[in-house]
Parts: C-alpha cells; sequence; structure tokens
C-alpha cells in the first residue's frame, strides 16, 4: 500500500486547479532544453479537473523518481488534496516486463547451465553466462527502481513544499510517511 499525503487548503477545487495550472509547465518533450521539456518552471505535470499529477523537473534521467498523483475533494472550509508519489505507469509497467523475462527466459537458461554442469553435457556457450547473468538481470530489476526511489526523494519533498506555498495548504500528520 502507498502511503497517502493529504493536504488541506482554504481554496475552492475550482481555485486550486486554475493555480496549479498556471504555476507548473505542462509536460511537452523539446529537443532544445536541457531538461528535455519546454518552459522553466521547476515543475511539471498535468491538471485536469478533479485530479493531477506533478514532477519535479530534472536535468538527469531518474524514470522511477516519484511523480504525485492527487485528487481534490471540496470540503466546507476549502480543499482537501489527496495524494500519494510513485513512478510513471509506463516505467511500473516497463520493470514488471524485464523481470517476466528475466525470470522466465533466464530461468530457462539458468537452469538448463545447472543441469548441464550436473549431468556433465556441454551446452553451447559459456557455463558462468548461464549462472551469472540471469540472476543479474532479475538484481537489476529488483535494485533500479528502488535506487531510483531513494535518488527522487528530495523530489518529493520539493513537490510537497510547492504545494504548500503555491496553494497555502498545510500538511496533514502524514508527512513523516513520505520522508
Amino acid at each position: 500500500m502507498r502511503p497517502t499525503v493529504v493536504l488541506y487548503s482554504r481554496l475552492d477545487p475550482p481555485s486550486v486547479t486554475e493555480i496549479l495550472r498556471g504555476h507548473i509547465d505542462p509536460e511537452r518533450r523539446t529537443l532544445f532544453s536541457i531538461s528535455g521539456y519546454k518552459g522553466d518552471r521547476p515543475i511539471l505535470g498535468e491538471v485536469n479537473e478533479k485530479t493531477f499529477r506533478l514532477q519535479k523537473r530534472r536535468y538527469s534521467r531518474n524514470d522511477f523518481a516519484g511523480h504525485f498523483y492527487g485528487r481534490t475533494e471540496p470540503m466546507s472550509e476549502g480543499t482537501r488534496i489527496e495524494g500519494y508519489f510513485d513512478a510513471p505507469l509506463w516505467a511500473r509497467v516497463f520493470m514488471r516486463v524485464w523481470l517476466g523475462f528475466a525470470v522466465l527466459i533466464g530461468g530457462i537458461g539458468f537452469v538448463a547451465t545447472l543441469l548441464s554442469l550436473f549431468t556433465g553435457e556441454h551446452i553451447a556457450g559459456d557455463t558462468w553466462v548461464g549462472l551469472v547473468v540471469p540472476p543479474a538481470l532479475v538484481l537489476f530489476g529488483t535494485v533500479l527502481p528502488k535506487l531510483g526511489r531513494s535518488m527522487g526523494r528530495g523530489d518529493r519533498r520539493f513537490i510537497l513544499e510547492f504545494l504548500r506555498q503555491t496553494l497555502g495548504a498545510r500538511l496533514d500528520d502524514m508527512e513523516a510517511s513520505v520522508r
């Protein structure tokens, strides 16, 4: 289960939506920018009527740094903003496919190499490749996303501070769970 972040703003939901749209750059790719996106604002994203997604503009590649997926709900005295940090959908799907491929194909190669060692039959290729590469691919597929999330912790604090300042929002007690 993802840790949920809850913020409260005295602004009404349509105002929250408009202010967010005015303070971020839409995610439009370009070749003529160091970050790879048009604009120069520190936050990129997409804002819809009741939902939004934000990411910190980075000048290096980290596809596993968390994007903030938020939802606005009206309250009697403003807006409740609830959200969570997660990698983009395409990165999560890619890593699942990677791990599935590594386990399925690599597992077959690993087991075939082990069997050839025990039976004394020689299979085509180097034995060490069949024993080292499949586990390395699985390890790579599990460590890389964790490393990316760890390197993106500063992005999380930056986005929460952006929301706090831009929307005059206060953070609920769950703040400690994302730090």
